[in-house]
C-alpha cells in the first residue's frame, strides 16, 4: 500500500484497516477513501438540513437561543 493511499484511509476511518484492504491495489484504497469521503460530505450535508428543518417547528422567537444552546 502506498503511503498516500494509507494516510488517507487512516484520515477517514477510526481504528486499524480491517485486514481485507490490505489486498486491494492502490487505486482501489484510494477509490474507497473517496467513497468514504462523498458519503461522510453528503451525511454531514442531509443533517444539516434536518436541523434547519426541525427549527422549523420552534416558535420563530424561541429559534435563536435554541440556535444558540444547540451550538449552531
Amino acid at each position: 500500500m502506498s503511503n498516500d493511499a494509507r494516510r488517507t484511509l487512516t484520515e477517514r476511518v477510526t481504528g486499524d484497516l480491517p485486514e481485507g484492504v490490505a489486498a486491494l491495489s492502490d487505486e482501489d484504497k484510494q477509490f474507497l477513501a473517496d467513497a468514504l469521503g462523498n458519503a461522510k460530505r453528503s451525511q454531514r450535508a442531509e443533517l444539516a438540513a434536518a436541523t434547519e428543518e426541525s427549527l422549523g417547528y420552534v416558535p420563530k422567537l424561541l429559534r435563536s437561543p435554541v440556535r444558540k444552546a444547540v451550538g449552531l
